[in-house]
């Protein structure tokens, strides 16, 4: 804290520099206390009233009396505190590795499984490299065309005109009964035919979906089908998804669902919940891959996973699947959040009981005059 509390001493002196360091380090490595003063620093710097008696004016009685501001008035100023950027992230490294070895011990005795990269994230202290618009514009010229995944349901690649792109996090809801987990599979197995994927099964047991799958004979390929049906929590999650992906080059997942994943510390709360969320989006973004999480929501508020308000801002595409119960097969499909393309979609579509598959009205209809040839 030493280190820390001379460098904001001499930004209170000499605030030419303060934009330069801030440049260099972020702002996660100062404690509590410095970010505080820090923050101070910078609205006075931006009023140009900055000096030591507006800050004093600006902070609270009980933190003028505290440990941290008795030794920030002793500091001296040192106009060259730019001299101080690599000891300072070297501190920050140093003490944060301590946290995360002290939470690696807890974890351990607990019989808990961290996500190591996103403690790793915690080390990270250089900011990266800015781009400006030439070199974005250069960027996007030489980047190869993203790919598309065609699911080959019509009504979905309508939608995101021709199919998935890489790098997105989707969110299924829907009525009860009207088939999410269903949608998330017709989606996987279409995919698998064309690259890998990966079916988290933690609703039901996998002799389920077997059982299922031999009964209406869908067209998949089976080497391509990875399922997974242990380890409910998002930390061991995260870290299969990292593993398939790196061994076997799975590209799609889907997970079934919100509801069956734990978190570290395994209780309720908007934190907790909001959790699951952030490391799927992150993994989407991190290795672009495609992740489909079937989610559930309240009866007041359909539009927002329950108990975490964050986790359809962190999603890139919404879908919910509507059902009139005194209609069997009929269902609607809401498409309530696409980054991929912008559409907002509605649709009324079909789902077949039997064979557990969504179709669209003239797509069940060919097939209906096509299942009676001696007519």
């Amino acid at each position: 804290m030493e280190i820390e509390r001379e460098v904001l001493f001499s930004m209170l002196h000499y605030p030419k520099d303060i934009e330069e360091f801030l440049s260099k380090v972020k702002m996660t490595t100062f404690s509590k206390n410095g970010l505080e003063i820090l923050n101070l620093i910078i609205a006075l710097k931006e009023k140009n009233t900055l000096n030591f008696n507006a800050l004093a004016a600006n902070l609270s009685e009980n933190f003028k009396r505290s440990e941290y501001f008795g030794a920030f008035v002793l500091c001296e100023a040192n106009p060259n505190y730019l001299s101080f950027v690599d000891i300072f992230n070297k501190k920050y490294v140093l003490r944060m590795q301590r946290v995360i070895a002290n939470n690696l011990i807890k974890a351990s005795d607990e019989n808990v499984i961290l996500d190591i990269e996103y403690l790793k994230k915690e080390l990270e202290v250089q900011k990266d490299g800015f781009k400006n618009l030439v070199k974005w514009s250069e960027y996007y010229r030489t980047k190869p065309q993203s790919k598309i995944y065609k699911t080959n349901i019509p009504f979905i690649d309508n939608c995101f005109e021709g199919g998935f792109e890489l790098g997105q996090l989707m969110l299924i809801s829907g009525d009860p009964d009207s088939g999410k987990t269903m949608l998330g599979l017709q989606i996987l197995e279409n995919l698998s035919k064309i690259t890998r994927v990966c079916f988290f099964s933690f609703e039901f047991p996998i002799e389920h979906y077997l059982k299922r799958r031999d009964e209406r004979s869908s067209s998949l390929n089976a080497e391509n089908f990875f399922i997974i049906d242990e380890g409910f929590d998002i930390n061991e999650v995260a870290n299969n998804i990292k593993e398939l992906y790196k061994q076997k080059g799975v590209k799609f997942f889907l997970i079934d669902s919100q509801m069956r994943l734990t978190t570290p510390q395994a209780r309720a709360g908007e934190e907790e919940e909001s959790l699951k969320f952030s490391i799927l989006a992150r993994l989407c973004h991190h290795l672009n891959i495609f992740i489909l999480f079937i989610i559930q929501t309240s009866k007041s508020d359909e539009d927002t996973p329950l108990g975490s308000k964050k986790g359809a801002h962190e999603a890139s595409i919404i879908v919910r699947l509507k059902r009139d119960k005194n209609k069997e097969e009929e269902r609607t499909i809401v498409v309530k959040k696409n980054k991929q393309t912008g559409k907002h979609y509605k649709s009324e579509i079909l789902f077949c009981t039997k064979e557990l598959r969504f179709y669209e009205p003239q797509e069940k209809e060919l097939e209906i005059i096509y299942e009676m040839p001696n007519v």
